[in-house]
């Protein structure tokens, strides 16, 4: 019965795909998405405390859906990554997968954050290595998962002793700034060929100095960072890239609680096993 229910899940999302092409991320921008991560989380919260016996909850903690939601998962990766089409990353297939292997993630962690006693009667010590690698993977494809709506990359183009505050989105629609940007000098290193190794512009952001270089962003605040993209022909403008991930830590922190769990796994061992006094 719960591989039926899969199924039938999986199917209307490829229906949906169908039907109606790629999910509307943009309608679940903050705060929509939060409140419906939260109420999410609520739910599934609700379900373990209540209905830690249902068929649901007894399937999403089963080897099989663990196996199923993880490798249904890499595939898609693969396909995202052979094909080169990021824009499945906005398909109602990828949105389900990602759902399914949270919710399975959720209720791991859930199931197993403490050691287990004989009798049950009492809980275990908390289980870091395994809490920290758990937690760490679900805070990572959360944050990323529910903070993709925020997202926004918006490019200016940068004028000497001009002041500009308007950027364009990839869709073309335009957008005020909240700060001015002028280019007050840009410099371009060659190699002995001619061909350009190296460009760097200074520009000023509400009276601050910033020097940007390619692939060396500069953290203009904690939701954007400010990319050096391409140089003007005229050498007096350059086109400038602003990212806005407002999400970004929360995958940061999820993947240094990652590698401490793998280095508290790597330090201590393997656990012994529990016997029938502890």
């Amino acid at each position: 019965m719960p591989y039926i229910v899969l199924t039938i899940y999986l199917v209307i999302a490829v229906a949906l795909q169908i039907l109606m092409g790629n999910f509307p991320v943009y309608i679940m921008a903050f705060p929509l998405n939060l409140m419906l991560a939260a109420l999410w989380l609520v739910v599934l919260s609700g379900l373990w405390k209540g209905f830690r016996k249902s068929m649901f909850v007894e399937f999403m903690l089963s080897r099989a859906a663990t196996i199923s939601s993880i490798t249904l998962f890499l595939l898609f990766t693969l396909v995202i990554g052979f094909t080169g089409k990021s824009d499945f990353t906005s398909s109602w297939v990828y949105v389900a997968l990602m759902l399914y292997l949270q919710t399975v993630i959720f209720f791991v962690i859930l199931r197993g954050w403490r050691a287990p006693t004989a009798t049950g009667a009492r809980l275990g010590a908390v289980r870091w290595r395994f809490l920290l690698l758990h937690a760490g993977l679900f805070m990572t494809l959360f944050s990323s998962f529910w903070g993709a709506p925020d997202m926004q990359t918006l490019r200016l183009q940068a004028i000497s002793g001009v002041p500009v505050n308007e950027a364009y989105l990839t869709d073309g629609s335009r957008e005020h700034l909240s700060y001015d940007v002028i280019l007050d000098d840009f410099r371009t290193e060659t190699y002995e060929n001619g061909v350009p190794s190296m460009y760097e512009a200074s520009v000023r952001s509400d009276g601050e100095a910033v020097s940007l270089r390619v692939n060396h962003p500069y953290h203009m605040n904690m939701a954007e960072d400010v990319y050096l993209v391409s140089a003007g022909k005229d050498g007096k403008s350059c086109v400038i890239q602003i990212v806005r991930d407002p999400w970004k830590y929360g995958v940061v922190a999820g993947i240094v609680f990652m590698l401490a769990g793998a280095f508290l796994l790597f330090a201590g061992g393997p656990r012994r096993r529990y016997g029938e006094d502890d």
